[in-house]
């Protein structure tokens, strides 16, 4: 197999668990199955002329080209200096291939429909404001709103944007959709966000686990990709790591940012580790309604052990902990400086690393232990972006087309513009971080908690709060949330039904 060929047969697979994910797929595939997979393609190669190959022009809406005079199509969308939101940012070309895809994307839109996309910034709690007074004005300024999962269920709450099962031209059961996401932020059946191909900020927000490989190789650990391979990529694997590593490098005596440390990170890490575990802080019963599920000896296990990863005894190193530390570049300079192990990030912030010299490489987030069946992984609630309908918009089978269009147009060219750029990217230049890259996109889980901690049922802050503080009586620390959590979600369990 030519270079070309083995690139475009990786692509291949990685496009696949793309899909995988979307479709709510959460089996790990093995090394065996990656070669299957690899003979699966080569045949279906030998054989095109007597089997017709399915590809994704196969979900083709084939939805008719229309005219609506030029009007402009009101896009508002979140985002952040650090890890900002790409999916329609794209204003030019400038032979970067995902901005090219994404303003290739948009301009078929502009002329099929003859529209003028026009995406305008705001931040998230501008947002919200934004959408409540153009509502209640009936002003229809906007015909869809891209924020982050808390914002989006903040929308929904307050009856501010649309329910989508049965919205004109929307057809969930297309690849392009992600099913998973749609299963998981629903409540009693009601769906008021959704996740497609469209939502490269979603997918960048993937958490990951980076390691330094001189700094790994410097130690003679046990090669990590086998480690995981294995099932045995664990909280404890990566505590012992940990603790072997940090040492008082200035020998001032203390451990600062500036010593020689086994893991790095900021209190984002702590929603990593739970969501490593596949835990459910929020579950649903068979109507579709949400309950709490953090007073389990469960939970308070997983939040031990957490306690114990993140604990400074063990040598990890939380920036939040520490005053005048720099929580976001902090733990770039330290990987990148071979003086850290293991950074925990996502996909963004991996990208942020390209011109680091040394070698690094990425696993999953650990499992909890050895029982745990397979590797588990979330979306960023708070990051990744997804789509609304505001309640008010003025033409409702436009909005309809424009989205499913637009998702499977993604899905076509701007999903593998991404792909091709992480392909290109250092820290996916070897087969062992392609491996991992696909064992984590068929991972992951959707989680209520993730997404109310805007409606302050703050699961996540809290747990933040208990292990910066490293607080070891969590047990009452939560009963005494559980009572104000379960007023606040009967309201959002009243809010859905009543809509």
């Amino acid at each position: 197999m030519n270079r070309y060929s083995a690139s475009r047969l990786v692509s291949a697979l990685l496009l696949a668990s793309l899909a995988l994910a979307a479709c709510g797929e959460t089996a790990e595939p093995s090394p065996a199955s990656t070669t299957a997979a690899a003979e699966t393609a080569a045949a279906a190669d030998d054989n095109a002329e007597t089997e017709p190959e399915i590809t994704t022009e196969d979900y083709d809406p084939h939805f008719e080209a229309a005219d609506y005079g030029g009007r402009a199509f009101n896009i508002l969308y979140n985002g952040n200096q650090l890890e900002p939101n790409l999916d329609f940012a794209a204003t030019e070309l400038n032979g970067e291939a995902l901005n090219d895809a994404i303003f290739e994307r948009d301009s078929k839109l502009s002329e099929k429909y003859n529209i003028d996309i026009q995406a305008a910034f705001k931040d998230d709690n501008s947002i919200v404001s934004a959408v409540k007074k153009a509502v209640q004005a009936g002003s229809g300024d906007y015909d869809m709103v891209e924020v982050n999962g808390n914002f989006s269920m903040n929308l929904a709450i307050a009856g501010l944007s649309h329910e989508l099962n049965e919205y004109p031209h929307l057809d969930f059961s297309k690849p392009y959709w992600n099913s998973l996401m749609l299963a998981g932020s629903s409540i009693a059946g009601k769906n008021y966000f959704v996740y497609s191909d469209t939502n490269i900020h979603a997918l960048g927000a993937t958490p990951c686990t980076l390691f330094n490989k001189v700094v790994h190789e410097n130690y003679g650990f046990e090669d990590l990709y086998a480690i995981v391979r294995e099932q045995r990529w664990t909280f404890d694997q990566m505590g012992s790591m940990t603790k072997t590593v940090t040492s008082d490098l200035d020998g001032d005596g203390k451990i600062t940012q500036l010593d020689t440390l086994g893991f790095i990170g900021n209190t984002f890490v702590i929603d990593c580790f739970l969501s490593g575990t596949g835990y459910q802080t929020i579950t649903k019963d068979e109507n579709d309604l949400p309950s709490l599920a953090i007073d389990t000896p469960e939970f308070l296990r997983i939040n031990e052990a957490i306690n114990t990863l993140c604990s400074i005894n063990t040598g990890s190193y939380i920036c939040d902990r520490y005053a005048g530390v720099d929580r976001e570049y902090a733990p770039m300079d330290a990987l990148a400086e071979d003086r850290a192990l293991f950074w925990i990030a996502n996909l963004k912030g991996v990208e942020r690393m390209r011109n680091m010299i040394s070698d690094f490489g990425i696993v999953p987030i650990p499992k909890l232990d050895e029982n745990q069946p397979d590797y588990k992984i979330h979306y960023q609630a708070n990051i990744g972006a997804a789509m609304s309908v505001p309640l008010v918009v003025l033409d409702e089978d436009l909005v309809g087309m424009f989205l499913e269009d637009c998702a499977y147009m993604s899905r076509m060219t701007v999903q593998p513009a991404y792909i091709e750029t992480l392909l290109k990217g250092k820290f996916l230049r070897d087969d062992a971080s392609e491996e991992t890259m696909r064992i984590m996109l068929s991972t992951y889980y959707a989680d209520l908690g993730f997404m109310l901690n805007g409606q302050s049922i703050d699961i996540l802050t809290t747990l933040r709060g208990f292990v910066q503080s490293e607080k070891d009586d969590v047990a009452s620390r939560w009963a005494k949330k559980v009572t104000s959590y379960q007023k606040k979600l009967d309201k959002v369990i009243t809010a859905f039904e009543g809509e």
